[in-house]
């Protein structure tokens, strides 16, 4: 199973991922973009939301 991850070291917090899709991306209490743990992720949206990310900090993982 592959997951997105966010690479905190280059995110700029720009939150673009999360506008894009609240559903997938949240800023967190401590003020970082997390994923949201889902059992499936929606590989069109995962993908959308690393090809518009400025920093090209968002990535599959395989687990």
């Amino acid at each position: 199973m592959k997951v997105p991850v966010v690479d905190m070291i280059d995110c700029t917090l720009c939150g673009g991922c999360y506008e894009m899709y609240p559903e997938l991306f949240r800023l967190n209490d401590a003020g970082f973009i997390e994923v949201a743990e889902m059992e499936c992720y929606p590989t069109d949206e995962v993908d959308d939301a690393i090809k518009h990310c400025p920093q090209d900090c968002i990535h599959w993982e395989e687990i």
